[in-house]
């Protein structure tokens, strides 16, 4: 038994650097902001009692769901404001790692009861979102790369950078495994998608369409391409990922496809998230590695590498 689960603990609570964690938080901090902010014009519409989306709505609409969500209780739209200005703070305060712990937990709490406020506009990617912030509310996401950690050096200069386990972010990993997976295993039910033209039909929808394309790469066989094209994608993403001499090549195929999305369809920050959380599933070590190689390359020095 030690020999089968014996590599699966090493791989999910052995201690390693925060850098991948740490370098995570900066990502999702950066676009739950930038939604915050791309939601901000519309924020009376869908947030108040003045706009289409009054808190009995929201009731009626969620029924059958128990749990306490004290946004339902604001009825003043300028006492909102305030809170929701209150949230893009926390928001800030998250990215840039100030008090990165209190921050990320207050940070889930007030998107989730913002996303419960008006649940009608919601997407996959606010689940994921939901998700993240659960899971990184028990990372060390503050230990590099953040106030936090030069406050830290400030008060001492030689202090190290501690490890950690990083049950968070393999558990993120299962996560965006998991739903690639099953959006691959859904799909394979559709008559669209086993006929290989179901990739047509989100670009002529005007709701989504984006950016042009010409016209014939929106027929055969190339259309074709596009569907079973992204089924073998996301079926890779959610094994093959795991397979490290595979994981580069897999990881890019996940970017070719949502930089294909995101310029084809409008929704908002939804590639930015699905690919922001490719970092997790490299070690902490491999992405602080990177991060001094930068460093480096911008100071003008050259970091050898060990051989092998």
């Amino acid at each position: 038994m030690k020999k089968v689960l014996g590599p699966l603990d090493r791989f999910v609570f052995e201690f390693t650097s925060p850098a991948t964690m740490s370098l995570f938080r900066i990502f999702l901090g950066s676009i739950i902001t930038l939604n915050l902010l791309l939601m901000a014009g519309d924020f009376q519409i869908w947030f108040t009692e003045q706009g289409w989306v009054p808190t009995e709505m929201v009731r009626k609409w969620g029924s059958s769901r128990w749990y306490y969500n004290p946004f339902m209780n604001v009825l003043d739209p300028t006492l909102m404001k305030f809170i929701y200005a209150l949230l893009l703070l926390v928001a800030i305060l998250y990215t840039i790692g100030l008090f990165s712990r209190v921050m990320g937990v207050l940070l889930l709490l007030g998107v989730f009861a913002l996303q419960a406020r008006n649940p009608i506009i919601l997407n996959g990617g606010d689940t994921l979102t939901r998700a993240s912030l659960f899971w990184m509310a028990f990372a060390p996401v503050g230990a590099m790369y953040s106030v936090d950690r030069l406050r830290q050096l400030k008060k001492d200069p030689g202090a190290p950078v501690q490890q950690a386990s990083p049950w968070p972010q393999r558990l993120m990993c299962y996560q965006w495994a998991l739903m690639y997976f099953t959006t691959a295993w859904a799909k394979g039910f559709g008559n669209l998608w086993r006929e290989g033209t179901a990739a047509w039909y989100p670009p002529n929808l005007s709701e989504f369409t984006r950016f042009w394309l010409p016209g014939f790469l929106e027929q055969q066989p190339f259309v074709g391409i596009w569907t079973y094209g992204t089924l073998i994608i996301e079926v890779a993403l959610g094994t093959l990922v795991f397979y490290r001499p595979w994981r580069k090549w897999v990881l890019i195929g996940g970017i070719l496809l949502h930089a294909g999305i995101e310029y084809r369809l409008n929704i908002p920050l939804f590639a930015a998230l699905c690919i922001s959380g490719y970092v997790n599933f490299y070690d902490g070590e491999e992405v602080q590695a990177w991060i001094d190689r930068i460093k480096a390359k911008r100071q003008g020095r050259v970091i050898h590498e060990p051989a092998g």
